[in-house]
């Protein structure tokens, strides 16, 4: 039997690439989009709230109690349209802001920087788990 002094390291590294699985696709990169506000009085409405959390595939609690939580304002998900109605007036760059931090901390891995994540619950912890690369993070709870 060979020992490994019997191999050049070109010939070694050349075997290791062979035996590596090939990429087969790019991955996409996602695009946040942007929140649809639009206030009435002293309430605002997130139009297209349904499209962002199923975009970033989170659950809409968690969103919700992200964006109300940091704005410091009541508010309650439209069970028909899907749409987040503010109680207080909200401009849309401040949300979008938010929906950027949100995006930072609970859907980014840290480690490879995919959005391919999932977030769960174990026990009193949150943690990030990243299907691309495994990694799995512990997040703050909202």
């Amino acid at each position: 039997m060979p020992s490994i002094k019997d191999y050049s390291y070109e010939w070694m590294l050349e075997r290791a690439f062979k035996l590596m699985p090939k990429k087969t696709a790019r991955a996409q990169r996602f695009t946040l989009p942007k929140a649809v506000a639009m206030t009435v009085g002293s309430y605002t409405t997130i139009r297209n709230f349904k499209e962002i959390y199923s975009t970033l595939r989170r659950d809409p609690k968690h969103l919700s109690k992200f964006l109300l939580k940091k704005i410091g304002v009541a508010g309650a998900i439209d069970e028909q349209s899907g749409a987040l109605v503010l109680h207080g007036r909200v401009s849309a760059t401040t949300i979008n802001r938010l929906l950027e931090i949100y995006v930072k901390k609970y859907v980014v891995c840290p480690t490879c920087g995919s959005w391919d994540t999932v977030l769960k619950r174990q026990g009193r912890i949150w943690i990030l788990r990243c299907e691309a690369c495994g990694a799995e993070t512990s997040v703050e709870p909202v």
